[in-house]
């Protein structure tokens, strides 16, 4: 029988026992199948016989790094960006905003005519 989200929800609050399985916890949690499966597989995976709790997965997946569902993290503090290289060196950046002023120039001299 398919439960809806607000069903699986008032299970899991109401049943402290029930196993839900990877299409439940998916659904649960807010992520996709292939990211549920792919956690399940792992050797250390709170999955017992293709069931878990919501609690125990989410858990999990706080403390492994590599299955977080965030965008791109910064990049460590003591490594710069080609960018930000730029930025940090005055004569590079000096020069990468002549570059830009001079093209810049060349458009609006180009759109003039």
């Amino acid at each position: 029988m398919q439960h809806d989200q607000k069903q699986l929800h008032q299970i899991a609050q109401d049943y402290l026992c029930y196993m839900f399985t990877v299409e439940e916890i998916a659904l649960l949690c807010n992520v996709s199948r292939d990211v549920v499966g792919r956690a399940r597989l792992m050797s250390d995976s709170p999955f017992f016989l293709n069931k878990c709790r919501p609690e125990w997965f989410l858990e999990w997946m706080r403390t492994h790094p590599e299955f977080q569902l965030t965008k791109a993290s910064p990049p460590p503090a003591g490594r710069c960006s080609d960018k930000n290289r730029i930025l940090a060196d005055p004569m590079k950046g000096k020069l990468a905003r002549k570059i830009r002023r001079q093209k810049c120039d060349t458009k609006s001299l180009l759109a003039s005519r």
